[in-house]
């Protein structure tokens, strides 16, 4: 047990009072089927989640995915996915390839599972980040592991952009598992999943807490080939998922046409917002994702808190802001107007 306490934990922030820009959530609620069918599922909470609801749910996670039911499993949250990846695929001593930065349980897993970390740098170049893919393939033969977070967070930048062939080389020339965190598929409009049935060791971890406007109730979901899924699926029962989780994970499935609407707004504004912080001189990166990543040496996350509004600060003078609703984008520009 000892061992344990000295890794970091995930670190957050609990705002309360404050509009929240600082976990990439949806600002926009789901529409109101999604909201009925949670209300109508709790009157069921005293029984197991119903087995068919989650068969259902699987179904409809394999039609937008464009695979087959047995290439996809849910799971609570994506994070809930990467966890049974790590502890499922690898063992104490295997090695893990990351990007840096990238999502902190990325390696908060790798050092509860006592992995070999192999490290691959993420660096600004002009409106971007940039990774090395050469390197990034060649560390990635040896790995037993690798993670790529794609778009990344906290960057928004793209990493391997679903190129087809890219992806095939990282897949035949590694002799371990490819692990593509699609968490922001809906924004960056690319992905690996045609891919699954190809490849035998590449695997794509998806999230319905972004676009689908669903993080409290913590859906993910994972899509590989059927030998991967049912390995991953061992630890987990049909009743791990909670009921009201389920029911809203179907209705927005079955009603998925506000997620197309929440994406198009969302990209709209953050364009709005990328070209306002330019006008103002700010430092700011393009992204593929809910959020924007800037880089500024003022202490902008007490000077936001101060008017009401939570942003992640990530060190090294860089800041992460979610993209809210059109007045809290104006609110934004004008708070960082005034402090000019």
């Amino acid at each position: 047990m000892e061992r344990y306490l000295d890794i970091e934990s995930y670190s957050y922030s609990e705002v309360r009072n404050a509009i929240r820009l600082h976990l990439n959530e949806c600002l926009f609620p789901p529409p109101d089927e999604v909201l009925n069918a949670i209300v109508n599922s709790i009157k069921g909470v005293n029984f197991y989640p119903n087995v068919d609801m989650f068969n259902r749910f699987r179904t409809l996670l394999a039609e937008y995915a464009k695979v087959d039911i047995d290439n996809v499993y849910p799971f609570t949250g994506a994070d809930s996915a990467l966890r049974a990846i790590y502890f499922m695929l690898t063992e104490p001593g295997n090695s893990v390839l990351y990007i840096e930065p990238t999502f902190s349980m990325v390696k908060i897993y790798a050092r509860i599972r006592r992995l070999n970390e192999i490290i691959i740098g993420s660096y600004p170049m002009g409106e971007w980040w940039r990774v090395d893919i050469e390197q990034l393939i060649e560390k990635s033969r040896d790995a037993d592991l690798v993670i790529i977070v794609d778009p990344n967070n906290p960057t928004g930048s793209p990493i391997l952009y679903g190129d087809k062939n890219l992806i095939s080389t990282l897949c035949e020339s590694t002799k371990g598992f490819i692990v593509i965190d699609e968490t922001y598929y809906e924004f960056s409009g690319y992905t690996a999943a045609p891919l699954v049935n190809i490849y035998p060791n590449l695997i794509v971890v998806r999230s319905l807490s972004k676009a689908f406007c669903l993080a409290g109730l913590r859906l993910g979901y994972v899509i590989a080939n059927k030998k991967i899924i049912n390995v991953l699926s061992k630890p987990f029962t049909p009743f791990d998922i909670p009921t009201p989780s389920i029911a809203a994970g179907i209705a927005a499935l079955e009603n998925r046409g506000y997620v197309d609407r929440v994406v198009n707004m969302i990209k709209t504004l953050r364009e709005y917002m990328f070209n306002e912080l330019r006008r103002l001189g700010i430092e700011v990166y393009r992204s593929l994702t809910n959020f924007l990543l800037i880089r500024d040496k003022r202490d902008l996350r007490s000077m936001f808190m101060r008017h009401g509004i939570a942003i992640k600060s990530l060190g090294n003078d860089l800041y992460r802001i979610t993209i809210g609703s059109e007045e809290t984008c104006r609110k934004i520009i004008d708070i960082l107007r005034g402090i000019q």
